[in-house]
């Protein structure tokens, strides 16, 4: 999918504004040799100043590709600098369900979520001295119909606690769940299909 722009790749200092052992993963995979750099912004905007939820987690994501990308700036030139941030959520009809407080939390959103479909938005942000191009991904994730001692034997796992919604679907949380409609590694956090086609524009027309 990077194909169009492998050859341009190797001229920037591309970022992951990031700590999430997953998507240094996922972008492993799509052969971006980028720097880990985790993001101190503070996450603690206000979902009810936002009237989407996708411009909530763009936001969200935005600050942290900021952070980064002027704090490695302040060091050096960031002409070739390209920063990648990324959030994700998880929703259940106007709620939104974020990463669990404890296991008992994680336990009350998991017994939500049984026998009923969530919303997953993952927001991404390509930040470069030029400008920013962002997008947000959604994926429709449907729960089996879960008993307690399921509930209680994954949160024991520890697996869900620090996820989004108490559930992790790359792991054992995997085997919750009936189905996924949209792309799987939306839930996971980072759309690799969205986020290709992004650099591809982003490297052949914003950076051309």
């Amino acid at each position: 999918m990077l194909a169009p722009i492998k050859h341009l790749l190797g001229n920037y200092r591309i970022v992951l504004a990031s700590g999430s052992p997953r998507r240094q993963e996922l972008v492993t995979m799509l052969g971006l040799n980028a720097e880990l750099c985790p993001s101190t912004f503070e996450e603690d905007l206000n979902p009810d100043d936002y009237k989407e939820f996708s411009d909530y987690i763009e936001a969200t994501a935005l600050g942290k590709a900021e952070e980064v990308f002027d704090r490695l700036s302040a060091a050096g030139d960031n002409k070739n600098l390209v920063v990648i941030a990324a959030d994700t959520m998880v929703t259940l009809g106007k709620e939104i369900y974020g990463k669990p407080k404890d296991p008992a939390d994680a336990i009350r959103m998991l017994e939500n979520l049984s026998g009923k479909s969530n919303r997953v938005f993952s927001g991404v942000i390509l930040k470069h001295a030029k400008g920013v191009r962002k997008f947000t991904d959604t994926a429709d994730v449907y729960f089996g119909e879960l008993l307690p001692e399921q509930i209680k034997n994954y949160v024991d796992s520890k697996d869900p606690l620090d996820k989004a919604g108490a559930y992790g679907v790359q792991g054992p949380g995997g085997a919750l769940i009936q189905r996924i409609d949209g792309d799987f590694y939306c839930v996971m956090g980072l759309p690799l299909h969205r986020l290709c086609c992004e650099l591809n524009k982003l490297f052949l027309e914003d950076l051309s």
